[in-house]
């Protein structure tokens, strides 16, 4: 993606501190946020104002999508610094015009594009689980496939200061239920958490999930987009 970066490397960066919102719902941005470093959060809220958690948005990534591909007339959805991040400024129009008058980098564009789908089939697959089991098992599954960092030939890092009631908005179930069963892939050595990480033993995972487990598939191209 090193032509994207160098693109994006034209424009003023902006730092948003973790917890701060980078955009709003239902607004017309002033500009797209291409993601420098760190990471953020993409989500929705219920009638009731519960937290849904959409998606993660890494190393390159452009926020909101939509809205810079000129599809959308406003942000879909909320976009919170889920870290410390830095953001490029990008204007919409100059962005689609250099998509259209640079090949090589509208198929980087698409190669992103069609990453960002495969993400999101796993996310439909975690939460069309009917048991709550499996979508927690599906959703480790799919943390660890996009964002994870191999410690080792079975082992992965999910480097996201995720908390249970995270997981729990990614999953849509209760913090209550979502830690019961986090407690038993720890006590089926799974997974185990360390300093704010999980880290995924990937073969036992797999035994579970009945799956392979492929390395990389939709991964940042960069692990300094979860640092």
């Amino acid at each position: 993606m090193d032509k994207i970066g160098e693109y994006f490397d034209r424009f003023p960066s902006e730092q948003f501190e973790k917890g701060t919102i980078v955009l709003h719902q239902d607004i017309a941005p002033q500009t797209a946020y291409a993601v420098k470093s760190g990471v953020i959060k993409v989500y929705n809220l219920t009638a009731h104002g519960e937290e849904k958690l959409i998606s993660f948005a890494t190393h390159s990534d452009i926020v909101p999508l939509g809205w810079a591909m000129d599809v959308a007339k406003k942000s879909q959805y909320y976009y919170q610094a889920f870290s410390d991040c830095s953001v490029y400024r990008v204007p919409r129009s100059g962005y689609t015009e250099f998509l259209k008058q640079h090949t090589e980098v509208l198929y980087e564009a698409l190669q992103r594009s069609v990453r960002d789908i495969l993400r999101y089939q796993l996310r439909i697959n975690a939460l069309g689980q009917s048991r709550a089991a499996d979508k927690v098992l599906n959703t480790i599954h799919y943390l660890s496939l996009c964002f994870g960092r191999d410690l080792g030939p079975d082992v992965v890092e999910i480097p996201l200061p995720l908390t249970q009631q995270d997981i729990a908005n990614c999953v849509g179930m209760t913090r209550e239920t979502t830690t019961t069963e986090l407690r038993k892939l720890i006590a089926k050595k799974v997974i185990t958490h360390h300093e704010q990480n999980y880290i995924v033993d990937t073969d036992k995972l797999n035994h579970l999930i009945d799956d392979d487990y492929e390395h990389g598939l939709v991964r940042p191209s960069m692990y300094q987009a979860v640092a």
